[in-house]
């Protein structure tokens, strides 16, 4: 199945379900995962490469955010789609997206003319996109590009001293600081979207639209896979608010060749990338 056919074969309930969550003006397809399969054998040296979209990214659009923040409609609506097929999501809310718009962002400017839309409301209506009106300008892309990376390698630097003055606890939590700063700054760089979330999960997600070796720098396909990752994930708040946290000097040291991995992806990002927001 091609991914086309795997997407419209899932598009009918997936709206549905969104739909019954919240209500929803647009939906767009950012992207999806691809995943090959190839098997040989001695009987069959030259089987040929399968190939399957695992999981889509969506930005969806909502009328009203209610009681509620995007990223918990954000985790609703990714919860009751995996009964379906994985998805990420984006939530924004309709009136922001139509400023953005407006405004000629480039966030909303890269989804206006290339994402295709899963879902429409008929009654929605949006402003020819604007040119040249919005601050994002390569100069000030550049300069967060900057800004992101010095953060980045301060709070590694940080991490490596309380390494050395055996304060494992502090230096995890300065190595959150450290990816959470890459993964951020390699979104908005190759987006122009901006995310608040101290979520890693959730930030490798969006930040493999850009760069698709993120995954392979954290995987979780193993108990230890996962574990390196928990103890990095909850370095954010159980370090300063619990006093279970534990983290060996061995773990510590894992963790910081994988954060230096983020930080080298950051670092080699080409002007292009930069200038593709600007």
């Amino acid at each position: 199945m091609s991914c086309k056919e795997f997407l419209d074969f899932h598009r009918e309930k997936l709206v549905s379900i969104i739909s019954k969550i919240v209500k929803q003006d647009i939906m767009y397809l950012l992207g999806e995962s691809l995943y090959r399969r190839r098997s040989e054998s001695i009987f069959c040296p030259e089987a040929p490469t399968s190939q399957h979209a695992g999981d889509y990214f969506l930005l969806i659009v909502v009328q009203d955010l209610g009681d509620k923040e995007s990223y918990q409609w954000q985790d609703e609506i990714e919860q009751q789609c995996s009964s379906v097929v994985t998805v990420t999501t984006i939530v924004l809310k309709t009136s922001a997206f139509q400023q953005w718009v407006k405004e000629g962002h480039p966030f909303a400017a890269a989804v206006r003319n290339a994402a295709p839309p899963i879902f429409e409301n008929s009654n929605i209506i949006f402003d020819e996109l604007e040119t040249g009106k919005n601050d994002w300008a390569a100069a000030s892309a550049y300069q967060f590009y900057k800004q992101g990376l010095n953060m980045s390698k301060e709070f590694l630097a940080r991490a490596e001293l309380f390494k050395m003055r055996k304060q494992y606890s502090i230096a995890a939590f300065m190595l959150h600081q450290s990816a959470e700063q890459s993964l951020r700054t390699i979104l908005k760089i190759g987006t122009g979207y901006h995310c608040s979330t101290h979520n890693l999960g959730r930030l490798i997600k969006y930040a493999s639209m850009v760069s698709y070796q993120l995954p392979d720098v954290f995987p979780r396909d193993s108990d230890k896979d996962k574990h390196y990752f928990k103890l990095l994930q909850k370095a954010y708040s159980d370090t300063r608010y619990t006093e279970d946290y534990n983290i060996n000097i061995q773990e510590l040291l894992c963790l910081m060749g994988k954060v230096n991995t983020l930080i080298e992806l950051l670092d080699n990002m080409e002007k292009s990338s930069i200038n593709a927001v600007a």
